[in-house]
């Protein structure tokens, strides 16, 4: 009889993906200063479902510092693609482009000091693949023009759906027949909070 690993969140830290030290800078600055990031395993598996997808063309809505940008972007060099990245706070964007010149990826990912809301109409798609990291409240809001700008078969990924703001959205895309998603429950080491869902869905 099979029987589970002893102390699962443990054993599951161990595994947490070695990173350039960029990350790790990022990671620290992150927890001085109190700033949300994705952390190293959800950035790992950002990398690795744009590499899946060989998205070329990737939206970011919520850039942050960059973290979970520099994931996308060192994905779509690969492919020799774009990663478009927005931002509310000026802050946070100088801080962000900073970081990716600092990482060498400033041929490859833009980053716009900008309302997503308010600009999500404006783009053109269409688009290989959209994180989105803002307020859990516009989740919603933002998912028509999400799934406008996605190309068929394009990848929607939206981090924090176990916070209480995403319900509407958690409700709404489950719901949803445009696209084919799958709401998850997880531990995330080092992602903020760890213990948060991930929602994964594809335009159908």
């Amino acid at each position: 009889m099979n029987t589970m690993i002893e102390s699962p969140l443990a054993y599951f830290r161990q595994w947490i993906p070695q990173r350039p030290d960029i990350f790790l800078t990022l990671e620290t600055e992150a927890r001085d200063k109190q700033i949300p990031i994705v952390g190293p395993v959800v950035g790992r598996l950002l990398y690795l479902l744009a590499r899946m997808k060989n998205a070329r063309n990737i939206l970011e809505l919520g850039t942050a510092t960059g973290y979970s940008t520099l994931f996308l972007g060192e994905a779509c060099r690969n492919q020799i693609g774009r990663v478009l990245s927005l931002e509310m706070s000026e802050a946070l964007s100088r801080r962000a482009r900073k970081n990716i010149q600092s990482a060498g990826l400033e041929h490859v990912i833009e980053v716009i000091c900008a309302d997503v809301l308010e600009t999500l109409p404006a783009l053109d798609g269409p688009v290989d693949m959209i994180f989105m990291d803002i307020e859990k409240a516009d989740y919603l809001q933002a998912l028509p023009e999400c799934h406008r700008l996605l190309a068929p078969g394009g990848l929607l990924v939206v981090d924090n759906t176990g916070f209480k703001d995403a319900d509407p959205f958690n409700r709404a895309i489950h719901e949803d027949s445009r696209f084919e998603s799958l709401n998850l429950w997880a531990f995330l080491p080092d992602h903020s909070p760890e213990h948060d869902g991930i929602c994964i869905a594809i335009k159908s």
